[in-house]
């Protein structure tokens, strides 16, 4: 970003709940982001009405979070800025970048299949034009794979030890948990969500996981509150908050090259006691994921991983990959390859620093691995974010 104009970045959200704040840590994170972009935050939740902008404060662009669907919200294409969204909608006055919804479906399929659940079902959100993204592709990826699914929508904003709502405005959940006849992977949207639906489970005597598997979205503190902890998909922040400046910026800067609905993929869910319980078999498999984790870059290699594991190395990385997805080795690589590319982004380090951080004794195999999965030099990576 070498040699560019400052921008007045204003960030209007309607709250900072987790998602939001680690994306915004992740955006913040990037090397000379503070050089050339100055950010304001405003906490708006009413965007039919204009946010009111402080005396001789005049922003170059906006980066938000709202329901386009929901709000209209005329002031701010009256405006007349570049604007990115990164709420999924339906329709789009804006640009947006989002998860692909495809992938959050595939992803949910993939982990309640290789826990050996039978059925799936889907605790979605009330929406004002039945718009239900992850709902349809969840329910065409099951038709797919001839699993048994069903969805029940609930409305926004039951908080926290309010699970008993859940019998008020959707009496025939209750129906549905006492009735079911097999072992059924329920996703539900968010973690709060998933933190109360384990707490209704308890109240009707449902075991959680051997009867019913709960699986959330953000990783938020809530799936840690919980009791069994929740498993959580994990945004990728990183991506979306890389993808948002770059495309907000080209929209400041006049380009209109590329598209303006940017999408990224859901590739990674932490996995925890909701959806496999504490003496599965798999919990071997989660072990090794946290030391992957831990050592990733130290140089940790999948022979030193299963020296350490009860399992042959052939059957591990067979459960490995049908719980969480991805190899062990994969998941080596992509820890070494985004702390790398974080480095790059937010330090001055050196090429040898840098390498030496992510597990490499030399610079010359990190330049060769990096570009293999970067599909550029570190070199380039970095340039790209200072030109």
């Amino acid at each position: 970003m070498a040699d560019k104009p400052c921008y007045n970045i204003a960030v209007i959200f309607p709250d900072w709940y987790s998602f939001l704040l680690n994306l915004m840590d992740r955006l913040l994170e990037i090397r000379g982001i503070r050089e050339h972009c100055h950010f304001r935050n405003f906490i708006h939740t009413d965007f039919n009405e204009p946010v009111e902008f402080p005396q001789g404060y005049q922003p170059d662009a906006i980066l938000c979070s709202f329901d386009n669907d929901q709000f209209d919200a005329p002031w701010l294409k009256e405006l007349a800025l570049p604007v990115v969204n990164i709420f999924a909608c339906l329709r789009s006055d804006h640009a947006q970048v989002l998860v692909r919804q495809e992938s959050t479906a595939t992803l949910i399929c993939e982990h309640f299949s290789a826990l050996g659940y039978e059925e799936i079902g889907m605790l979605d959100t009330e929406h004002p034009l039945d718009y239900h993204p992850v709902q349809d592709c969840l329910r065409a990826e099951c038709e797919r794979r001839h699993i048994p699914f069903w969805s029940m929508t609930l409305p926004e904003g039951i908080r926290a030890g309010s699970f008993q709502e859940f019998e008020r405005e959707v009496p025939e959940l209750r129906e549905k948990l006492l009735g079911l006849e097999k072992r059924t992977g329920v996703y539900t949207s968010h973690d709060m969500r998933g933190r109360l639906f384990a707490d209704f489970c308890t109240a009707y005597d449902v075991r959680v996981p051997e009867q019913v598997g709960i699986l959330g979205r953000f990783d938020s503190i809530n799936a840690r509150l919980c009791t069994p902890e929740l498993s959580s998909i994990v945004m990728p922040t990183q991506e979306i908050a890389e993808k948002a400046i770059q495309l907000l910026v080209r929209l400041v800067e006049g380009s209109h090259e590329g598209s303006s609905r940017v999408e990224v993929d859901a590739s990674e869910i932490r996995v925890r006691e909701s959806t496999v319980g504490e003496s599965n078999p798999d919990m071997v498999v989660l072990k090794a994921r946290a030391m992957i984790r831990d050592n990733a870059c130290r140089g940790l290699t999948v022979d030193e991983l299963t020296q350490s594991l009860p399992l042959a190395r052939s059957t591990f990385e067979k459960r490995y990959r049908a719980l969480l997805g991805s190899s062990p080795a994969q998941d080596i690589r992509q820890l070494r390859a985004e702390k790398a590319r974080r480095l790059l982004l937010t330090t001055s380090r050196t090429l040898e620093q840098i390498a030496s951080a992510v597990g490499f004794n030399d610079a010359r195999p990190f330049v060769v691995f990096f570009k293999r999965e970067a599909g550029m030099t570190p070199g380039e990576f970095r340039k790209k974010y200072e030109s």
